[in-house]
């Protein structure tokens, strides 16, 4: 039984991030284990983490994505760090790339206590 759930939940994952690379748009995943830190963000990759000082669940995003309301941790964390290789991320408060926006600039970090969403995202001002 304990195994049937295992490869219930991980075929599940798969099947979710198979369909956003095939789909064309961006990608996005989740990791379930606590990271030990902000360096755990893959390069080329934005995270969030559900909590303060890079704790808790990590969801990562990599190209322009369109809507992540589907991602729980993008609608709820506390840490960040964009991890961008050559590209500055910007966020948007709706899906579609609408709504107010902010730039976040390639290396920077934020953790704390307040609570931050993200409902879509674009790469800009890559060099």
């Amino acid at each position: 039984m304990r195994m049937t759930r295992k490869l219930a939940a991980a075929v599940g994952s798969i099947a979710l991030t198979g369909g956003l690379l095939a789909g064309g748009a961006g990608a996005a995943g989740a990791v379930e284990a606590a990271p030990a830190a902000a360096a755990d963000c893959p390069s080329g990759w934005y995270c969030v983490w559900s909590g303060a000082n890079y704790t808790g669940r990590m969801q990562k995003v990599e190209g322009n994505n369109a809507d992540l309301t589907g991602f729980s941790v993008f609608q709820s964390f506390k840490s960040r760090y964009q991890h961008g290789k050559s590209c500055d991320f910007k966020w948007y408060s709706e899906k579609n790339y609408k709504g107010s926006s902010g730039v976040i600039k390639r290396g920077a970090k934020l953790t704390g206590s307040t609570i931050h969403f993200i409902k879509s995202n674009k790469w800009v001002n890559c060099v």
